[in-house]
């Protein structure tokens, strides 16, 4: 394999993860004017960035960070669980959020700990984290499209943001189901091309989260837009 293609790989993992300061620190600046789902988004990506580094440090000192990458998983969901069930207004969403979430953590620990182990990454609890957040985001463009017909989408911080977390959990889908079979075939070229994708994929996700917070502005509140 050619070293700039490599050294490309590298520079867009450290670029999608970098950008991540950006989106916090715009959301900290208006983090009195956050209200709804924004107030936990902007924890997203500081726990992102923090990950990574992380897991580059376990990389670092123990050659093995697959323990790390299976919480970063676990705790991702929960974060964009907390997201959606502060956005939404409604009890009985709430409680369904709330169900979810356990339901998560419980196959989370059977994945990590019999199914697939810490010798390889958490396929099956990413594929449920996909599956279960997208249905979210589904379930609030729904209502989004229902309760604010007479306003442009693209100016709600909730929708730009919910349009950045569904295609970056869409396009690592395959990523997450492959990878293994990948790594087990030893095919280099492949996994980094695969691994390449999903950082293009969350830096867009870190920039439609700036457009996000961006439109909060300083002396406005932003509202729930479900219920």
């Amino acid at each position: 394999m050619q070293s700039w293609f490599i050294m490309l790989c590298k520079m867009m993992d450290w670029l999608a993860y970098g950008s991540m300061v950006v989106p916090f620190l715009i959301a900290h600046r208006r983090r009195h004017n956050l209200t709804g789902g924004l107030q936990t988004l902007r924890f997203v990506p500081l726990f992102l960035l923090g990950m990574y580094g992380l897991m580059h440090i376990a990389i670092r000192l123990w050659q093995y960070s697959l323990p790390v990458n299976h919480l970063n998983t676990v705790g991702e969901t929960l974060l964009y669980l907390k997201v959606y069930h502060d956005e939404f207004v409604t009890r009985r969403v709430k409680r369904y959020i709330r169900i979810t979430a356990a339901f998560f953590l419980a196959f989370a620990a059977l994945d990590s700990f019999w199914l697939e182990g810490f010798r390889q990454i958490n396929a099956y609890t990413s594929l449920l984290e996909s599956i279960v957040i997208l249905g979210l985001g589904l379930l609030f463009f729904e209502r989004v499209l229902i309760r604010k017909r007479q306003t442009s989408f693209f100016d709600i911080p909730m929708f730009a943001a919910t349009i950045g977390i569904m295609l970056y959990l869409s396009g690592t889908i395959v990523l997450y189901l492959i990878s293994n079979d990948l790594i087990a075939k030893n095919d280099e070229y492949s996994s980094r091309m695969l691994y390449l994708t999903s950082s293009c994929l969350l830096l867009l996700m870190s920039l439609l989260f700036c457009r996000a917070f961006l439109l909060v502005q300083p002396d406005d509140e932003h509202k729930p837009t479900t219920s």
